[in-house]
């Protein structure tokens, strides 16, 4: 909250100062300051405290920073943007998320890390038992079928950031970053399982982060698996509250009618499973951390799929799993990520 006000009072000062060149502040915010929502569409230029509750203090000292804003925008006469980002996902085509592991991403590292515990363990008979019980704990996902979830891919937020700085009508304007063909919980569910091959189950989230994913815990550190442990408290506490009823459905259009972005959205189910495809193969489910390492592989993953759309003439989002995976065998070594001679 002070920092906030620390920049706004930043850019004003900068607006004010004698020969001051023409200033503008962009305020990056939230699509989730609505909070909880039932049975009505969080208005895009609206700014109303919700009758329920937050997810988080995350989106609760975003709301508070954006009243301040509007404050220093009304109030002070500060030349003012604000961009409502949603949940932000890599790139649509690529899934490239900058060696990102939060939010989304850590619950698709936690399931790829569960898949690869599991399949290191069929070798006995002891092992094979302490598979399935991995399996049978470590793949719940808290979320209510029904639930959808807003995913925006970061190049829709880049273009919109940079597109407000070249649009004046933008200034005095909240403009959600925010995509109109939702996700389900149960959509997420299928995908991870297509892509990474194990089977997630919905659980209800409430359950899920009070009784379930403590159980889990304990016995995943008993069991000699810390690090898995650690990654599915992290998809608890981070990610179980956008699962649950409530959320909030955005009213968008700002962002084509001012600033001018395509109409045509990305395509959410592409998006999230070329994140899911990333993760896999470019990251390893989060175990390369080397920015200079991810990089080198990032180069040659887009390289590599820009080559597979041209060979097949449509998006590699479009293509099956084992199909996927076959073109970028031809392509690449997946253990050493080195293109084939």
């Amino acid at each position: 909250m002070q920092g906030a006000r620390n920049a706004l009072q930043f850019a004003l000062a900068l607006q004010q100062a004698e020969g001051s060149k023409f200033i503008q502040h962009v305020a990056i915010e939230t699509s989730y300051i609505h909070g909880r929502k039932k049975r009505t569409t969080a208005q895009e230029n609206a700014l109303v405290f919700p009758r329920n509750f937050y997810n988080n203090f995350y989106e609760l000292t975003k709301a508070m920073a954006s009243l301040e804003t509007d404050y220093t925008l009304v109030d002070k006469g500060l030349r003012v943007s604000q961009l409502l980002p949603s949940i932000v996902i890599g790139h649509s085509k690529t899934g490239n998320n900058r060696g990102d592991t939060k939010v989304v991403n850590a619950p698709i590292n936690a399931f790829g890390r569960s898949k690869e515990a599991m399949d290191a363990l069929q070798a006995d008979a002891l092992g094979r038992g302490k598979a399935w019980l991995i399996g049978a704990i470590a793949s719940s996902f808290p979320g209510d079928a029904s639930a959808e979830l807003n995913l925006v891919p970061v190049d829709r937020v880049v273009q919109g950031i940079l597109a407000a700085l070249t649009v004046p009508e933008s200034i005095g304007e909240r403009i959600h970053l925010a995509t109109d063909n939702r996700i389900r919980s149960e959509d997420i569910a299928r995908i991870t399982r297509e892509e990474i091959g194990i089977n997630v189950r919905l659980a209800d989230p409430t359950l899920f982060r009070n009784i379930t994913l403590p159980i889990v815990k304990t016995a995943l550190e008993r069991g000699g698996e810390p690090k898995l442990a650690n990654a599915l408290e992290k998809l608890g506490t981070i990610f179980g509250g956008y699962g649950e009823w409530g959320q909030p459905i955005h009213d968008v259009g700002n962002d084509v009618r001012i600033l001018g972005l395509p109409v045509r959205r990305p395509n959410t189910e592409h998006a999230f499973r070329m994140l899911c495809r990333h993760n896999k193969y470019v990251q390893e489910f989060g175990k390369v951390r080397d920015l200079d390492e991810i990089a080198r592989r990032e180069f040659l993953w887009e390289k590599a799929l820009g080559d597979i759309e041209h060979k097949v003439g449509r998006e590699v989002a479009s293509l099956p799993p084992d199909e996927f995976r076959r073109y970028l065998t031809q392509r690449l070594d997946l253990k050493t990520f080195k293109p084939r001679a």
